[in-house]
């Protein structure tokens, strides 16, 4: 390997770092979370294996957003979208998040994987967007 490559180690240590990763099952029960996730939401990894994902999930949130997810994630396909979730005290964290199908060796869906970047940041910062999206907006309305 040379010296200026990235080892897996090195790359899954930063995503550790800076995403919140859990899988679940095909129920949707939890059955991995990072110390991220973990300090977010202010759950034991012991309170969150076995339970629902459901167990961060806001309220205000349609059922219908979930229902998409659902739908396109036993599809197999990636699912994106940018939600508020509640941690165990109550407070609010807002995520950008990725969840996708994993497979076993036949191919077949065994386990879903959820990564997520808090972007409570994003939501002090909101001319940010503004700026970015009129960006974003110029050039494909070309």
């Amino acid at each position: 390997m040379m010296s200026n490559s990235i080892s897996h180690a090195q790359l899954l240590g930063a995503l550790d770092n800076v995403a919140v990763i859990s899988t679940t099952d095909l129920q949707g029960n939890i059955t991995y979370a990072n110390d991220l996730f973990c300090k977010l939401t202010g759950y034991a990894r012991e309170e969150l294996i076995g339970q629902p994902h459901s167990i961060v999930r806001h309220p205000a949130v349609p059922k219908a957003v979930y229902k998409d997810m659902w739908d396109t994630i036993k599809a197999g396909n990636i699912w994106t979208g940018i939600v508020p979730n509640l941690g165990k005290g109550g407070g609010v964290y807002v995520v950008d998040t990725t969840v996708q199908p994993l497979r076993d060796e036949a191919g077949q869906i065994n386990a879903y994987i959820s990564i997520r970047r808090v972007i409570n940041d994003l939501m002090d910062n909101f001319e940010a967007v503004e700026f970015c999206k009129e960006q974003f907006d110029d050039y494909y309305a070309n």
